[in-house]
């Protein structure tokens, strides 16, 4: 039934499409248009289908499309197959249905993540060695390495994460010397806290190759001292290419990723109630990819993912484009590679975002005062018009106002070459971004994605950026607001790990941060749901709550509608569900009783004893309902099945016994109101009464 129902909506919308066409529509293409309505209705109806659900949830605030909410949600298999009313839902109560009482709680749409860094964040290969968060002293950096120093990793690299550029800079020891009191011998590199720069020592720099004479990589740059010398810090690609180098892949690293995810990070993501997500930047050469279809493989992905092949800055055009039309896969609707990702700039604190103008803070970097390209605006075109062509859609780092630009330029010049092949290109970050700009992305459906999740995003600390881009430029940090009002489709993401992971601390975020706030939850609530399914290509399979579509959704302890919005971030998510199946159940939930819907029927059974050959049933009923009375012996069996329609009321039904052996039987009467009773009988040629 689930297919049939699959396929009329197929017919559906083909049909829709074919007969509002202004040169066909006329009266017959609308009167069978509103018979294949009719049809849909009837069999997306539970009870005109009699499809029995697996899962109900009753007593519920069921945020539908529209912003609708109904009371009541059925799930058969991965599909939802009806919402309405706590009585409708009744139809699609069988005897083997699990019924939940949700005490008003509330259901949502599972949360979509379209930028996140998982694989990344939750693998052992970067070293469990992290900074202490909020570190304003250099000096704690050396005492936190000599109290912990990390151990060499397989590929003989010790690592470690989490420390600042900005306060590394202000030590008085060159950052590499730092380094070498821990690891005089090995190689070392840390992560910086963003991704986007790394610091390592004198052998990390040897073995890199990296000296005096070397040019900055595309996209990069090796910081050096007075003496030209490489000082151990490496700013965006420089970084990148150390990185690679550190965690290269191995049968270790291999396994710390998969356990990572497997063991970690998974569980976690469900947890938050993200049901769907995108992974931001999919390291194929560190095979994240073969990771990511490993664990599909082995069945334990409980989410719906994109992965986005990472267009590496120092790989010629013609070997990227080969690469990432090799590993474009439209796979199934668990694991796709339909997205790429590249960087159009680098950050503002360290001047690698891409500006108009020049930065107030001068750090001296070769490549001027404007910040740096990781990806010229002439290539992003050639790399979008190229593989747009195949299906995919590009994924762009753009922080900076040139670096957004460009990147929504490289976008025009694609549609330029191709036309308008529904691209749904998005470009994420979005930190400062010039007015003039806004409008460009509702014109060439450029999704804009932003991360409010973290403290830094709220008003409150835009001027941290004074010192780098003035306070004129800092008035307004990712405009939020602005470029929704502008029409452009605005979706919502964590950036995880630079951020956190939870979505209800970014839905208060979105409508907490006057003046670039969005207008109400349920626009935040968008954002994170089906805009965001729309940006993965399934919004018509998943991010909303609509009879046909899978049964992705979470149960949250209070109603993030009605509560003070700087408080829904303490919501909790009790229950997860991805294709109808638990992929996270908290403690708490457990509480909600299996229950059933009260039935509305009652009958009586006469005689239960000394039976001849017919007993009686008296059904009452105030509904239609369909009523299956059957008989099994003593050892369970089978003997008699008898079905009836009951039109309502009150109805007499006589059953016949007669060629039945004599002996002990039970009676069970079933109807589709959720009613079951079971009764003993006793066939000995005898009469009597027993009601229940």
């Amino acid at each position: 039934m689930s297919q049939l129902r699959d396929d009329l909506l197929a017919i559906i919308k083909s049909k829709f499409i074919i007969i509002t066409k202004p040169n066909i529509m006329n009266l017959k293409n609308v009167i069978y248009f509103i018979l294949l309505l009719t049809v849909i209705s009837i069999v997306f109806s539970c009870g005109a289908e009699k499809e029995v659900a697996d899962t109900v949830f009753v007593n519920a605030k069921v945020y539908t499309k529209g912003g609708h909410f109904d009371q009541a949600i059925a799930i058969k298999e991965d599909k939802i197959i009806f919402t309405g009313t706590d009585a409708d839902a009744k139809a699609c109560i069988g005897k083997e249905t699990k019924v939940k009482d949700l005490s008003g709680r509330l259901v949502l749409p599972g949360f979509h993540d379209v930028h996140m860094h998982p694989l990344e964040a939750f693998t052992d290969a970067i070293g469990n060695f992290f900074f202490t968060e909020g570190i304003t002293n250099p000096d704690q950096y050396l005492t936190e390495l000599k109290a912990n120093v990390p151990p060499v990793n397989s590929n003989g690299w010790r690592m470690g994460f989490g420390h600042s550029i900005e306060i590394l800079m202000k030590s008085n020891i060159e950052p590499r010397l730092i380094l070498d009191k821990i690891s005089p011998n090995e190689p070392m590199y840390v992560w910086e806290y963003t991704s986007h720069s790394g610091w390592t020592n004198t052998a990390g720099l040897k073995l890199l190759g990296f000296n005096s004479k070397s040019p900055d990589p595309v996209g990069g740059h090796i910081m050096k001292n007075t003496k030209g010398e490489p000082n151990g810090i490496l700013l965006d690609n420089a970084g990148d290419i150390a990185l690679q180098t550190a965690i290269a892949i191995n049968p270790t690293i291999e396994k710390m990723n998969y356990d990572g995810l497997v063991n970690t990070g998974l569980p976690l993501i469900a947890k938050n109630g993200i049901t769907s997500f995108c992974e931001a930047r999919t390291y194929w050469k560190q095979n994240f990819d073969k990771t990511w279809k490993d664990i599909k493989k082995n069945n334990l992905l409980t989410a719906r993912v994109v992965l986005t092949p990472w267009v590496y800055p120092g790989d010629s055009d013609e070997s990227t484009i080969e690469n990432l039309t090799r590993m474009y896969d439209k796979g199934d609707d668990l694991l796709r590679t339909t997205e790429f990702k590249m960087y159009s700039d680098g950050l503002i604190f360290n001047t690698t975002a891409a500006l108009k103008e020049p930065y107030v803070k001068d750090m001296g970097f070769p490549f001027g005062h404007k910040g740096l390209n990781y990806i010229s605006e002439k290539r992003m075109t050639h790399f979008i018009a190229e593989l747009e062509k195949i299906g995919y859609d590009a994924h762009i780092h753009a922080i900076g106002d040139r670096g957004v630009y460009e990147t929504l330029n490289a976008i025009e010049g694609a549609r330029k070459l191709n036309g308008d092949i529904d691209a749904r290109h998005r470009v994420t970050h979005l930190e400062t971004v010039d007015p003039k700009d806004i409008p460009r992305f509702k014109k060439l459906n450029a999704i804009a994605d932003m991360q409010v999740v973290g403290d830094f995003c709220q008003p409150s600390h835009w001027h941290d950026n004074d010192e780098f881009i003035g306070i004129e430029r800092s008035n307004v940090q990712i405009p939020l607001k602005s470029l929704f009002d502008s029409g452009a489709k605005v979706t919502l993401s964590s950036d995880y790990d630079v951020s956190e992971l939870n979505p209800l601390v970014g839905l208060q975020g979105a409508v907490t941060r006057k003046p670039q706030a969005l207008p109400s939850v349920e626009e935040a609530v968008k954002s994170y749901t089906i805009n965001a399914a729309y940006v993965m290509r399934q919004e018509d399979k998943t991010g909303s709550l609509e009879v046909g579509k899978y049964a992705d959704l979470i149960i949250l302890d209070r109603d993030i509608f009605t509560i003070p919005v700087n408080t829904i971030s303490k919501a909790k998510v009790e229950l997860t569900l991805l294709g109808g199946k638990e992929v996270y159940v908290s403690p708490t939930f457990n509480k909600v009783i299996d229950t059933k819907i009260t039935p509305t029927a009652s009958s009586i059974v006469y005689p239960t004893e000394d039976i001849d050959d017919e007993f009686h049933i008296k059904f009452n009923s105030k509904n239609p309902d369909t009523v299956t009375i059957t008989i099994k012996d003593a050892n369970g069996k089978l003997v008699s099945s008898t079905q009836f329609n009951h039109p309502g009321k009150i109805m007499n039904k006589n059953i016949d016994v007669s060629k039945l052996k004599e002996g002990k039987y039970k009676v069970t009467i079933t109807a589709t109101d959720n009613y079951s009773k079971m009764e003993s009988i006793t066939i000995k040629r005898a009469t009597g009464l027993h009601e229940f």
